[in-house]
């Protein structure tokens, strides 16, 4: 049983490799053309072009359930609408560049294409409704302006690129990827083939899914090989549509900050939008492709050659080294304090998206410099020119993170 199971982990290795570092390699490039700003700019107007650009920017973004709250907050803050930050809420985690890669290799391109369609138009939806039923008021002209500043950055491009796509993307992702190859694996050998066939077909399944899915923390890239892992046990295509939507849209920590950015009546329709598209898709799905097995649906894609694969799998493994360096053996910043240099204990950050965010946040605060954001401990180091600390605290709590 250990072999067979070190057998299947070392072959989803293998099928994931190229087109995990390819969807990596793309994401870095999306952080440049994409950023937090640039979306800002787009989505920092009460229009209705908003709701619909906040979907679309939202599916190539690599942002998990959580990595996507600091984001959230910040659009909020600097004049997005509740709709838009709706629609941007529902869209971004349940797919991205690295994703929709993973999916093509995993479960074929049928899948691979529809997953974004319904990433976008369940976005579209949520941020509709709460456009139609819980309208902001008014926005003044100063909440609407992104500085032109806050774009800046010293680092080259090419730099930008790889330290995002290789290093804080994986960073972020890397142990809820490694926790899902490795469910996976353990799913595929210790449960017995079909063994879901009874109950994993039709709505009885897709409501599994959804039970299993929503409270739950897992990011789209990590819930793939679960979702193929389940299938192979007796989850119709449908159903792990599904789990695919609501696993990683939904979490505790996304619905609570949601509640208090947004308010009860529109975290409630982001929540419905979720349950009831998810279902939807999956219906559709099942009603649109009956039947479809997993062989049926990789049976159009070209092998890669063995060599390319091994490479992958080598360079994705030295990526999750790197990872597990960064996070538990590389050595804490130490910051001396000279002069008006503060500490303050920020609890709540979950991925290096929570970091940059924060950092560009308080550095927009005249007379305050970041120094150092350490996002194991969340201790956070700034240079404070006199500034009050209740202004400094409130822009925290309003990014959705509590100081200890």
């Amino acid at each position: 049983m250990i072999e067979l199971f070190i057998d299947k982990l070392w072959s989803f290795v293998l099928e994931i490799s190229p087109y995990l570092i390819m969807g990596f390699f793309f994401s870095g490039i999306l952080s440049v053309v994409l950023s937090v700003e640039t979306v800002t700019k787009y989505l920092g107007k009460n229009k209705s072009s908003s709701v619909f650009l906040a979907s679309l920017f939202g599916i190539p973004l690599p942002l998990c359930s959580c990595g996507v709250i600091p984001v959230f907050s910040y659009l909020k803050k600097h004049g997005a609408s509740k709709s838009a930050t709706t629609s941007f809420l529902i869209s971004t985690p349940q797919t991205g560049v690295d994703s929709i890669m993973i999916t093509y290799s995993l479960l074929g391109p049928i899948f691979a294409i529809y997953r974004p369609i319904v990433a976008f138009v369940s976005g579209l939806i949520g941020g509709t409704l709460v456009s139609t039923l819980d309208k902001d008021k008014e926005l003044s002209e100063n909440e609407t302006i992104c500085d032109e500043d806050c774009c800046d950055e010293k680092d080259g491009v090419i730099y930008r690129i790889i330290d995002y796509g290789f290093v804080k993307l994986p960073q972020d992702i890397g142990s809820v990827l490694v926790a899902g190859i490795l469910a996976a694996a353990f799913i595929a050998v210790i449960i017995p083939e079909n063994y879901f066939m009874n109950i994993g077909s039709g709505i009885l399944g897709m409501i599994i899914m959804l039970l299993l899915g929503l409270p739950s923390y897992v990011c789209a890239t990590a819930s793939v090989p679960i979702a193929l892992a389940l299938h192979l046990k007796g989850f119709s295509m449908g159903s792990l549509m599904v789990f695919l939507m609501s696993g990683p849209a939904t979490n505790i920590a996304t619905i609570s900050v949601a509640l208090k950015q947004l308010g009860r009546k529109s975290t409630l329709i982001y929540i419905s939008s979720i349950i009831i598209c998810s279902i939807v898709s999956g219906l559709l799905f099942d009603l649109m492709f009956p039947g479809l097995k997993l062989e049926d649906a990789l049976s159009s894609m070209a092998m890669l050659p063995h060599w390319l694969e091994m490479i992958s799998a080598i360079l994705l493994i030295l990526i999750l080294f790197n990872v597990f360096r960064l996070n538990y053996f590389s050595q804490k910043k130490t910051i001396k304090k000279q002069g008006p240099i503060s500490q303050l204990s920020v609890k709540g950050m979950t991925c290096n998206h929570c970091v940059d965010v924060l950092t560009k946040t308080l550095n927009k605060i005249q007379g305050v410099s970041v120094k150092d954001v350490d996002l194991k401990s969340g201790q956070v180091s700034f240079a404070n020119d006199g500034v009050n600390d209740k202004e400094i605290h409130q822009k925290i709590n309003d990014l959705g993170y509590t100081i200890e």
